[in-house]
């Protein structure tokens, strides 16, 4: 069975964040790329347009909210401004920061051709 981490581990490209009451933000009204990769050894990486902006260790834990309230995973970031509650369903991962600001981050997870990669052999 997966650990909490395994369905975060990847790259992830930035699609949009909502803001409350505000236009979304995207790459198109903003000018920026921007990507985040988690991986195995709990390591997060933050990336603007190409360019390493951020890096902070990390952990997940399950918050159990309170009576009738659904349980929730929560991205623990060491050296870093922020923690975030986050869900992966299928190829979109959605961020929430947890400090009250109502700001929902998309991403979707970012899946290298592995073909690409491999030398082509001819047969005869």
């Amino acid at each position: 069975m997966p650990t909490l981490e395994e369905g975060l581990v990847g790259r992830w490209e930035w699609q949009q964040t909502a803001t409350n009451g505000k236009p979304a933000l995207t790459p198109d009204n903003t000018g920026h790329k921007v990507v985040v990769e988690f991986d195995r050894r709990g390591r997060a990486r933050f990336y603007q347009d190409g360019a390493l902006v951020s890096a902070a260790a990390f952990s997940v834990r399950r918050d159990m909210g309170g009576l009738g309230q659904p349980s929730r995973h929560i991205i623990m970031y060491r050296g870093y401004q922020n923690n975030q509650y986050y869900s992966v369903i299928g190829n979109r991962l959605q961020l929430q920061d947890t400090n009250g600001k109502l700001l929902a981050h998309t991403y979707i997870r970012v899946v290298t051709e592995v073909s690409a990669q491999l030398p082509t052999h001819k047969t005869y």
